[in-house]
C-alpha cells in the first residue's frame, strides 16, 4: 500500500485483470491484511480516480464490487467505511470459488441447525425424482445405450433435435435443424452466444441489475456489461435506443420473461418496441427464456420477432431439474456452426445419457407433466410468502421462484441481508446484481425453492418478517 495526498491508494502490481477487478481485490486484500482498520474512512471516488488515473466510473464499479463481499458500506453524503471482520462475506457470496455455490439445503436438507438457504434460484427439488428413477432404469435397459457412451456432436443427434424442436414450440418458436444447438444447460448456452457474438474488449448491452452468471462470463470472455434502465416491464426501449446509438456495442442480452432479480416481465408492446430497436441498429440479441415456460400465460418471446438477429435460449433446469444440464439453442443459420463450436470449445458436448432422458420424457409428454406438477408446488410456495409478507412492496408474479422485496426505510439491503443471516436466513441484496454507476435498490431477492420443505420456507419468511417488523436499522452501529 502507498499513499498520496493523505489517501488511501492501492498498490495494483499484484493484482492483473480488468482494472475495477485490481482495485477491489487490492482493497479487499489490505482489508484482510490489516492495512485497512474497521471504521476506515475509503477515499471519495473522485479522488481516488485522480490518484490512479481511472475513470470514476471504474471505482464506482471497484467500491461496489467489495460493498457486495460485505467488506465496506457506504452511506450517502459521509462515504464509504470498512466494516468490522465480523461482517465480510456478508454479501453476495458470488465468486469464482465453486463451493460458494453450494446451498446449505442441497447440500444437507435434514440438518435444521443449518442455515435457511434462500440465495439462489434454485426451483424446489422435490418434484419429478420418481420420474428421473423411473427413466433411469428404463435407459439402463435400453440394448443400444453404448450409442450414448460416445462422442456426440453438439448440434444433437436426431430424436434430441426432434425434441428440442418440441421443447421450443411449447412457447411459440419453430426451428429447423440447422438453426438448433444442444447446450449443456442455459448458463453454456448463454456463454456459447455471446462467445459467437463478442469480441475481446467488446461490450453487450444489458438491463442495470442481470443474473450474476453473466457478470462471470463477461470475466471470462473478457468484455464490458453496459447498463440499460430498466422498469416495472423490463428493459426500457428509449434507454436502449440511446445505449446503441453511442455505438460499439456488440450484442444485447436480455430476460424478458421473470426478468432475474426483478421478476419483470415484458408486455407484448414492449417486445414489439425493443424489436423494432434492435432492428433499427442491426443488433443481435440473446433471449434468456430460461423462465418462459413458469407462467401459464407468458408474452411470445421476443427472438419470434428477429428472425435474423435473434439467438433464443431455454433449459430445463427451472422446469424440470437443474441436474439435467440440458438446454436448447435456436439461432440464426449463418451462426449455428460458431455457436456448435463454442459449446464444443467449452463443455465439448451436453451428457448424451441427460440429453436422452430428457428427450424421452419431452416427446412422450413426461416433461409436460412435471411442469405441471413443478407449477403447482410453485404456486403453494408463492401462496406461503403472500402470506408471510403481506402490506410490504413486492414482486412475485406468476410463475415467479424467488419474491423482489423492496424494503422499507431506512433499512439498507446489505444491513438487511447481514441481520437476516445473523438470525439463520441466507439471502442476496441488489448490488448483487447490479452493474454500472446507478445505485441499486433497496431491496433484496428472496428465492423460495431452495428450502428443502414447505416448513423450512415458513421459518425463513417468519425470520425475515421479524426481522422488518421489529429491528429498528437506525440504531444499527455496524452500519455506519
Amino acid at each position: 500500500m502507498t499513499i498520496k495526498q493523505d489517501i488511501w491508494v492501492p498498490d495494483l502490481k499484484d493484482h492483473p485483470g480488468p482494472k475495477y477487478r485490481a482495485v477491489a481485490d487490492a482493497m479487499m486484500a489490505d482489508i484482510k491484511a490489516g492495512r485497512l482498520k474497521p471504521g476506515d474512512r475509503l477515499p471519495p471516488h473522485r479522488d481516488l480516480a485522480w490518484a490512479l488515473g481511472m475513470t470514476v466510473g471504474t471505482i464506482t464499479r471497484a467500491y461496489q464490487e467489495v460493498e457486495s463481499f460485505g467488506y465496506v458500506a457506504g452511506e450517502v453524503g459521509r462515504g464509504t467505511f470498512v466494516r468490522p471482520p465480523a461482517e465480510h462475506n456478508r454479501g453476495r457470496h458470488v465468486s469464482t470459488l465453486p463451493g460458494d455455490w453450494y446451498s446449505p439445503e442441497t447440500v444437507n436438507a435434514e440438518d435444521d441447525s443449518m442455515p435457511i438457504s434462500m440465495q439462489f434460484n434454485y426451483p424446489p427439488g422435490n418434484v419429478g425424482s420418481d420420474v428421473f428413477r423411473s427413466g433411469l432404469l428404463e435407459l439402463s435397459q435400453d440394448p443400444q445405450i453404448e450409442r450414448l457412451l460416445g462422442y456426440q456432436r453438439p448440434t444433437g443427434m436426431p430424436l434430441h433435435l426432434d425434441a428440442a424442436r418440441m421443447w421450443l414450440k411449447y412457447r411459440g418458436i419453430s426451428a429447423s435443424d440447422d438453426e438448433l444447438v444442444i447446450s449443456s444447460g442455459a448458463h453454456n448456452a448463454i456463454l456459447a452466444c455471446l462467445t459467437t457474438l463478442c469480441r475481446s474488449g467488446g461490450r453487450v448491452a444489458t438491463e442495470s441489475l442481470v443474473y450474476p452468471g453473466l457478470r462471470a462470463i463477461s470475466r471470462m470472455l473478457n468484455f464490458d456489461l453496459v447498463p440499460v434502465e430498466l422498469d416495472e416491464e423490463g428493459m426500457c426501449p428509449n434507454a436502449l435506443r440511446d445505449v446503441l446509438a453511442v455505438g460499439g456495442i456488440d450484442a444485447v442480452y436480455t430476460v424478458p420473461t421473470l426478468q432475474n432479480p426483478t421478476n419483470a416481465t415484458q408486455s407484448e408492446e414492449r417486445r414489439d418496441a425493443l424489436a423494432a430497436v434492435l432492428r433499427e441498429f442491426d443488433m443481435p440479441v440473446v433471449e434468456d427464456d430460461l423462465f418462459g415456460l413458469l407462467p401459464h400465460h407468458a408474452p411470445s418471446p421476443l427472438s419470434a420477432r428477429l428472425p435474423t438477429l435473434g439467438y433464443y435460449i431455454t433449459s430445463l433446469s427451472k422446469t424440470m431439474a437443474p441436474g439435467l444440464r440440458v438446454g436448447f439453442v435456436k439461432c440464426p443459420v449463418k451462426a449455428r456452426d460458431q455457436v456448435a463450436a463454442a459449446v464444443r470449445a467449452s463443455t465439448w458436448m451436453a451428457v448424451p445419457l441427460m440429453v436422452e432422458l430428457a428427450s424421452r420424457w419431452i416427446l412422450d409428454g413426461t416433461a409436460k407433466a412435471v411442469l405441471d406438477r413443478r407449477r403447482a408446488v410453485d404456486q403453494t410456495r408463492r401462496d406461503i410468502a403472500q402470506r408471510h409478507f403481506q402490506g410490504l412492496d413486492y414482486s412475485m408474479p406468476d410463475g415467479a421462484l424467488h419474491v423482489w422485496l423492496h424494503l422499507p426505510d431506512p433499512w439498507h439491503a446489505s444491513q438487511f441481508v447481514s441481520h437476516a443471516k445473523e438470525d439463520g436466513v441466507i439471502l442476496s441484496a441488489a448490488h448483487s446484481f447490479s452493474i454500472g454507476r446507478a445505485r441499486p435498490p433497496f431491496a433484496v431477492r428472496v428465492c423460495l425453492g431452495p428450502p428443502s420443505t414447505e416448513a423450512r420456507l415458513e421459518q425463513g419468511l417468519k425470520i425475515l418478517r421479524h426481522v422488518i417488523d421489529e429491528h429498528d436499522p437506525t440504531e444499527d452501529a455496524r452500519i455506519m
